[in-house]
């Protein structure tokens, strides 16, 4: 046999050898592309994670802020020290989503109207001027505060105006009482607006669902309360598995009414 032969049969490659090798790396190029899209999908979860717990963080610091100032009476002190009571307010919770001491109770927030969370007020004492003190008068303070779900985003409003308090971004519901009148709370009225305070923040989240827990020995003035927020993330509208919650215990002030609407 000559070497030319010999040097081509060497050389050659059969079917079975192609048909092995194309098998081999169709399934490298397989793992490869599953090892990429695992890494992707890994990152895009990481990312989305750190987003939306920063977003939950800083709507719960306000909120909780807020929520510690809760008070359930507007007062007025007369020059002679003595405290009358205005108006009340208490600290009103959807009951949807509300539990005492017991297990969150989880509300959904994919609503397509605007669902009311919660209701309250914050308010500072008018105090009158009192001649054997030499202290001159002392307007009080008032705001409203809510908190709205809808498709998945919060709504978070504080405003001096009660017009503003009772209309937006829906009107509250009917259970909802206490709510000051012009000719209680606006310039040159006993209490002032506080438009220091005044906030009106959308929050684009990704929330699935939230609860709140009463914490206490007495379930109509509870201690504190904990607000529990769930956000799961979707893609191409469906759920996937990453999910993150977010809790905040807040202490409430002391004889802060809590009502269940």
């Amino acid at each position: 046999m000559s070497d030319a032969r010999l040097f081509n049969r060497r050389i050659g490659v059969t079917l079975v050898e192609i048909l092995i090798a194309a098998g081999l790396l169709s399934l490298f190029m397989t793992a490869a592309f599953s090892i990429y899209r695992s890494s992707t999908r890994g990152f895009i979860s990481g990312s989305w994670r750190a987003e939306e717990q920063k977003r939950l963080q800083s709507l719960m610091s306000a909120l909780s802020r807020d929520l510690s100032q809760a008070n359930s009476e507007m007062t007025q002190i007369s020059s002679a020290g003595v405290r009358t009571v205005v108006l009340s307010t208490p600290l009103y919770v959807n009951k949807n989503l509300y539990s005492f001491e017991a297990a969150p109770k989880f509300m959904k927030a994919d609503s397509a109207k605007w669902v009311c969370v919660a209701a309250f007020s914050i308010s500072y004492p008018h105090i009158e001027a009192n001649a054997t003190l030499m202290s001159a008068e002392e307007a009080g303070k008032w705001s409203g505060v809510s908190l709205w779900v809808k498709n998945r985003d919060i709504r978070y409003i504080r405003t001096g105006s009660p017009a503003s308090f009772t209309s937006f971004p829906d009107s509250l519901p009917g259970a909802i009482s206490g709510v000051p009148d012009p000719a209680v709370v606006g310039d040159g009225k006993a209490f002032l607006p506080d438009p220091e305070q005044n906030r009106n923040h959308a929050h684009h989240l990704s929330l699935e669902e939230l609860a709140i827990v009463g914490r206490g020995a007495d379930a109509a003035q509870p201690a504190g309360i904990e607000l529990i927020f769930r956000s799961a993330r979707y893609e191409n509208g469906r759920k996937t598995d990453s999910e993150i919650t977010q809790n905040s215990v807040v202490r409430l002030a002391s004889q802060t009414r809590l009502i269940t609407f």
